[in-house]
């Protein structure tokens, strides 16, 4: 009996024993399985929410006769026939906080994990409300758009609006290609707008070193050789991500070409700056959409993204969005609140003559609004009639810009004159004066961000476009590098 007490003794603690250690062994492994299994619960709990908002609030909406039976329908079924579309607009959405929501994914105890289980719930809900919020919130020129445009005529409501959030778009990887093995056009350097803006000059100073550009665009092609001796960021894509935000990904390919042309740009004109692209949109499905709110919470993930990683300038080469949204504005005012500079396209002017007079996030008094002068014939820079003349346009870049292709879609590198490449030019002349004068760090909000939107406005020359001090035509004037970043080098002494 004796030796049998003292056999299962043994036992018991050998088997003690054997847990503790299977305990300490096994400790992170099993918080690691539990904590997975908790955020694909809490995933999942957020898609549950997301369909029931949806279905909820079209059933209540006051205006839900707007839309047809057959689209009412359509909403009602939309989580089996858009299976992805909570995927795509939790991963837009959780931008704003993603630093908040990272923390609390860091930790383990039960109050992080609960706060973390209510912000993301109600964040579902949230996105599932303003999908609803997108067939009501139109406008004079979204419905012009919608009715006049050829490409819609066989498309509902309910399509429109999920092409608008890249539902569709194409995100096939590019060929396989070498990089840097195209030539370069030495046009990329004789480019007139060089000398117009006074860029020439102004790199004998800087060359935008330590400066840090976020281009919210359709992707990038890494590979041409104009990118060859570029920094890069992080480069993030908002469309085609899918599934949990924490751990979803997507391809930033270019398919749309502007991305690429855009960045050629900044490339050129700030060319030790460190580049970041953001993919919001995908310069083919998402284009001139009639329901426009999500596309604007695109481009605002993106401002949030491209300020959480610590952007100097965010450069976005749109134009034309109609929508006032809350949440775009409070994108924008955050930025400018985090000292972060933001700069736009001003309207085209076939857009004025249509009636729209609108145009967002440009006309946002957080954000620069960029116009396009025009090149003459005798060198000379003046009022380029495409583009509209209206009071918010803040300053003018020379459009004799030349701009890179993706070395995948067939296109010959060429000169692009546009407000969508004036942008990038604007955005170097900030990167080079960030570059001279940058911020302490402790500035109270938007001080350093309204510093330089001043020194640009400031040292711009509205005498070189033809009018004497400010005009709707080309607002402060033609921007002048060399002029401002002197101003700024002469600040930064004072300082």
């Amino acid at each position: 009996m004796t030796h049998r007490r003292l056999y299962i003794t043994g036992i018991t603690i050998f088997l003690g024993f054997l847990s503790a250690f299977l305990f300490i062994t096994c400790r992170g492994k099993g918080a690691f399985t539990s904590g997975q299994a908790w955020r694909d619960s809490v995933f999942q709990q957020g898609k549950t929410l997301f369909y029931q908002t949806i279905r909820s609030e079209i059933s209540a909406h006051p205006d839900r006769t707007r839309l047809t039976a057959t689209e009412l329908q359509k909403i009602q079924e939309v989580e089996t026939r858009y299976g992805r579309l909570y995927g795509i607009l939790i991963n837009i959405f959780y931008q704003k906080d993603e630093p908040i929501f990272s923390s609390l994914l860091q930790k383990e105890d039960n109050n992080s994990r609960q706060r973390f289980s209510d912000m993301y719930l109600n964040l579902a809900r949230f996105a599932g409300h303003m999908f609803v919020q997108t067939f009501f919130t139109t406008d004079f020129a979204t419905d012009l758009v919608r009715k006049t445009n050829p490409a819609y005529k066989d498309f509902d409501a309910v399509d429109l609006v999920v092409r608008s959030v890249g539902y569709n778009a194409k995100l096939d990887p590019p060929p396989l290609r070498e990089f840097f093995k195209n030539p370069v056009s030495p046009e990329f350097e004789h480019q007139g707008a060089l000398e117009g803006a006074r860029f020439r000059e102004a790199h004998l100073l800087t060359r935008g070193k330590g400066a840090k550009i976020a281009i919210l665009d359709s992707g990038i092609d890494e590979s041409h050789s104009v990118f060859k001796n570029t920094a890069w960021g992080k480069n993030f894509s908002l469309v085609g991500r899918d599934g949990p935000p924490w751990s979803a990904n997507a391809p930033t390919v270019d398919w749309g070409w502007h991305g690429t042309l855009i960045s050629s740009v900044a490339a050129c004109f700030a060319p030790d700056a460190q580049l970041t692209v953001y993919k919001v949109l995908d310069g083919d499905t998402q284009n001139d959409p009639p329901y426009l709110l999500l596309l604007e919470c695109f481009l605002a993930a993106g401002i949030y993204r491209a300020d959480h990683d610590g952007n100097d300038i965010i450069s976005i080469s749109a134009s034309g969005a109609t929508l006032d949204s809350d949440y775009l504005r409070e994108a924008c005012q955050y930025a400018f609140d985090h000292n972060r500079v933001l700069i736009s396209g001003a309207l085209y002017s076939r857009w004025f003559k249509q009636g729209n007079t609108r145009n967002f996030p440009a006309q946002y008094m957080t954000v620069v609004a960029v116009t396009a002068a025009q090149k003459k014939p005798d060198g000379t820079y003046g009022y380029w009639d495409v583009c509209a003349a209206q009071k918010e346009n803040t300053v003018a870049a020379p459009n004799d810009i030349f701009g890179a292709f993706p070395t995948y879609v067939g296109e010959k590198d060429r000169y692009i004159p546009s407000i969508s490449a004036a942008i990038p030019v604007v955005s170097s002349l900030f990167a080079l004066v960030v570059s001279v004068h940058p911020r302490r760090g402790n500035e109270p909000p938007g001080q350093y961000a309204q510093l330089l939107m001043d020194l640009v406005t400031g040292n711009a020359n509205p005498e070189r476009v033809g009018f004497h001090g400010f005009s709707p035509e080309c607002g402060h004037g033609l921007i002048d590098a060399e002029k401002t970043v002197q101003a700024a080098l002469t600040l930064k002494e004072k300082r």
